[in-house]
């Protein structure tokens, strides 16, 4: 293969591969849109149950307010990281911020985060896919909440914390990390007036319902967070590998016309030294008489 032809045919291949980054950019705008069109609906939902819960703690007689003394030291980190790859450093990042301590289950939702962890010799303790569109989060939420409940049963938690990407701008993003259990009900008690509400439920299992209503609001808003940071992550990294395909075959168009050039210019010269060779040739033929 001439050095023009392995030109052409590397400007064809970074060509598609042009378009398959195009096509990846615009799936992770989609995404990356749809997930901050969502997020003011689940902070609202999120802080109706917040207050709900509140509200329903201060029904509780003083000596029913507290809740029981967690036993054991045992701890939870839930890290919500990528599903797919091609985000850059976002489940690194996430994964940084976490840091498990001794004695603390690790549980990561996206397979990313679980293959980064294997990596860095971290046990992870439990595992779930990561959304992979906007209306997948509750899913996801539901699973961690589930398996969370199903924990609890086996044996009392001390504490268990939420680590998480949150948008930041238009491309950017800052990893959370806050508490999710125990609940601390004064931190998100608010100014109420009005007469106490109606209920129908005897206090404590409506506080009990509503934790658990709680807790799943809370996942569901750092899982659709996470996302919409993932997306933001991968919308920036395949921007930048556009601007590089760009700058490539900018390159490479340039070396295809220097390469073109030097083909027509010894084209050229193969034609005069034939026309000067049968010129010579025929000079140097004998007239005829």
């Amino acid at each position: 293969m001439s050095a023009l032809s392995e030109t052409q045919a590397r400007i064809d291949s970074v060509g598609k591969l042009g378009t398959v980054v195009g096509a990846m950019r615009g799936i992770a705008a989609t995404h990356a849109g749809r997930a901050r069109a969502a997020l003011a609906g689940y902070q609202a939902y999120a802080k109706i149950v917040a207050a709900g819960l509140a509200r329903a703690a201060a029904l509780l007689e003083e000596t029913d307010a507290s809740p029981p003394p967690q036993s054991g030291e045992n701890t939870v980190a839930i890290v919500f990281t990528a599903e797919h790859g091609f985000a850059g450093a976002f489940s690194e990042r996430v994964l940084d911020t976490a840091k498990p301590r001794d004695r603390q289950r690790l549980f990561i939702a996206g397979a990313r985060g679980v293959s980064l962890a294997e990596q860095r010799g971290l046990h992870v303790d439990w595992s779930t896919p990561m959304a992979s569109q906007a209306a997948a989060v509750g899913a996801v939420a539901r699973r961690v909440a589930d398996r969370l409940y199903a924990l609890f049963v086996e044996e009392r938690m001390a504490r268990v914390d939420v680590v998480y990407a949150c948008p930041v701008g238009a491309a950017d993003f800052a990893i959370a990390q806050r508490p999710l259990l125990p609940i601390d009900v004064a931190a998100i008690r608010a100014p109420v007036s009005g007469p106490p509400p109606l209920v129908n439920l005897p206090p404590r299992k409506l506080v009990e319902l509503l934790v658990g209503e709680y807790v799943f609001a809370e996942l569901a808003l750092a899982a659709l967070e996470s996302f919409a940071s993932e997306n933001a992550a991968r919308l920036a990294t395949m921007e930048s590998a556009r601007l590089n395909i760009d700058q490539k075959l900018q390159e490479l168009s340039g070396q295809e016309r220097l390469l073109r050039q030097e083909q027509i210019t010894a084209e050229v010269q193969d034609v005069v030294a034939g026309a000067l060779a049968a010129n010579a040739s025929g000079a140097r033929r004998p007239g005829r008489l």
